[in-house]
């Protein structure tokens, strides 16, 4: 903020800019995957995604800074759209699970190293460098992308694109989790953030009608009457928000109840993504062979266990205690993850596993956002 004379306000932007932008374009690139093939689209992702990061390197302004931001949320987007759709195409079924336990690693392990990683970065080398140094990491991901995977050819004839239904997802999408975003900084009692939310949800009205009237819709509809799919993102969606939720409060207890420093707070966050790391692979790989919904099931219910352990901790409850607390709402995440993501991208035709793995993107971001802010108001 110092070196751009931005403000609070406009940085946070920066953040904002990035999440709106992709939950609304998710769920679009995951149509156009089914229809033009993933494997070009994941490759230009990564591309666009290392480009961006380049330029936001590079930013003289905050508002270049914002536009770098939502570049990069296009590239974020095509490679979130059709992760998930590469390993369901790439794997058997018998393999899936394992593979998306491995995936949960990855993600999992970014996210224990990211902040501390981050902060080393903008400690000795500024604040460019956390960009920086996406560019090569991607060159070399697009590099390997292109060598290792096979050419992941279209499921579906060329269809016209319902350049109707992309508008008002992506307009709707994105006004509603604006909204939700600024509500606990504006009030919910704001006019602004009212008129935010009643937009967003005004636009995916229309979008619900038209996607049930059009012939070649951007969302087939259809899927949701598949119960095992509905009820899985359903609970993507909550687990998610429960998750951010967490993550949101949990450096101001640290930090402003337990006064520690943020180094310690960071550290004491780090059992969560570590536990995480362990338990997916192995809630994949058992089902695998065992299938998805009692391991899926088993997860949520040590994950409500976990949550209301922690629902008791109070200030003279003893780092260890929390700490362990933390580690079964882990463990109840971790083992429901992997199964979970499993069933919803086994639960459809080839032909819909991009907009699959786009509506789960989409649920996931907006729990994430939805949980911080109504973390954020109570």
């Amino acid at each position: 903020s110092r070196t751009m004379n931005a403000s609070l306000e406009e940085i946070q932007w920066a953040l904002i800019a990035y999440s709106v932008a992709l939950t609304g374009l998710v769920p679009f690139f995951g149509r156009i995957s089914d229809v033009l093939g993933r494997k070009r689209l994941f490759l230009t992702g990564l591309l666009i995604f290392s480009t961006a990061s380049l330029l936001a390197a590079l930013s003289p302004s905050i508002l270049w800074l914002i536009g770098a931001r939502l570049i990069q949320a296009v590239g974020g987007a095509l490679i979130t759209s059709n992760t998930l759709a590469i390993i369901t195409d790439t794997f058997p079924a018998g393999r899936r699970g394992v593979a998306m336990g491995i995936q949960g690693i990855i993600i999992s392990g970014g996210a224990a190293l990211g902040p501390t990683l981050g902060g080393f970065l903008v400690t000795h080398f500024g604040w460019h460098s956390v960009f920086l140094i996406n560019v090569p990491i991607g060159m070399i991901a697009a590099l390997l992308a292109a060598l290792v995977l096979p050419p992941l050819q279209s499921n579906r004839t060329l269809e016209p694109i319902d350049w109707i239904g992309a508008a008002t997802l992506i307009v709707g999408m994105s006004t509603l989790l604006l909204g939700l975003t600024k509500g606990p900084a504006w009030g919910w009692s704001s006019p602004y953030v009212n008129l935010l939310i009643a937009a967003g949800l005004l636009m995916l009205g229309i979008f619900l009608v038209h996607e049930m009237r059009t012939q070649f819709p951007l969302v087939d509809l259809s899927l949701f009457r598949n119960r095992e799919f509905a009820a899985a993102q359903m609970a993507g969606l909550f687990t998610t928000l429960s998750l951010a939720s967490l993550t949101f409060l949990l450096p101001f207890f640290w930090q402003g109840l337990r006064g520690y420093s943020a180094q310690t707070a960071g550290l004491l966050m780090l059992p969560v993504p570590l536990t995480l790391m362990v338990i997916a692979p192995l809630s994949g790989k058992i089902s695998d062979l065992f299938g998805s919904r009692g391991i899926a099931t088993s997860g949520l219910l040590v994950l409500m266990a976990g949550l209301f352990m922690i629902s008791r901790v109070t200030e003279t409850t003893s780092v260890e205690q929390v700490v362990l607390r933390l580690m079964v709402f882990a463990a109840g995440f971790g083992m429901f993850i992997a199964p979970n993501n499993n069933s919803i991208m086994s639960s459809v035709p080839a032909a819909n596993r991009g907009v699959a793995a786009g509506l789960l993107g989409m649920f996931r971001y907006l729990g994430q956002t939805a949980g911080i802010a109504f973390a954020g108001t109570i």
